[in-house]
């Protein structure tokens, strides 16, 4: 079932899995913002070869990602990878790391593997931000309809622009 009136949507998932995203696209086409949250390892996301053909096909409106617990691992880097490359409307991009991994090593080795120069969307901006481990995961879920973005931090805290 397809449904056009959701444009903003949070998903909490395990394991970040590009064949949910994917389905879940298909299903909300007009998507402006996607917040997802993701303590698992992740599953292998092939996109490149698997969604060669979607990803011309797939009209990605996205403009805001915002994705909590990022790890830089293989999964996490293709799944974020997958908008960079494809989603020409994105505007902002935000990836949540952990303290430990919050340093200027991380972001080079991360700004090289997840080919920005190559985004679809040359405005498109991208920041790491610290995950906050006093933060209960309460402030994800869906709290005040009357807000136009519930899901939005009202403490944007600190955050490393990536270019």
């Amino acid at each position: 079932m397809v449904v056009r009136t959701v444009k903003i949507l949070a998903v909490d998932m395990d394991a970040l899995s590009m064949d949910v995203v994917i389905d879940l696209m298909r299903c909300f086409p007009c998507l402006e913002k996607f917040y997802i949250e993701s303590v698992g390892l992740g599953k292998t996301n092939p996109w490149r070869c698997k969604h060669k053909s979607l990803t011309s096909s797939l009209d990605i409106r996205l403009k805001t990602i915002v994705c909590r617990y990022y790890r830089g691992i293989k999964s996490h880097v293709d799944f974020a990878t997958f908008f960079i490359l494809n989603a020409g409307a994105l505007e902002l991009m935000t990836l949540h790391v952990n303290q430990e991994d919050y340093n200027e090593e991380f972001f080079g080795r991360q700004r090289k593997k997840l080919q920005l120069d190559s985004r679809a969307s040359r405005g498109a901006q991208f920041h790491f931000a610290p995950n906050d481990p006093h933060r209960y995961d309460i402030d994800f879920c869906l709290h005040d309809l009357d807000l136009a973005d519930p899901f939005e931090r009202k403490d944007p805290g600190e955050f490393h622009s990536l270019l």
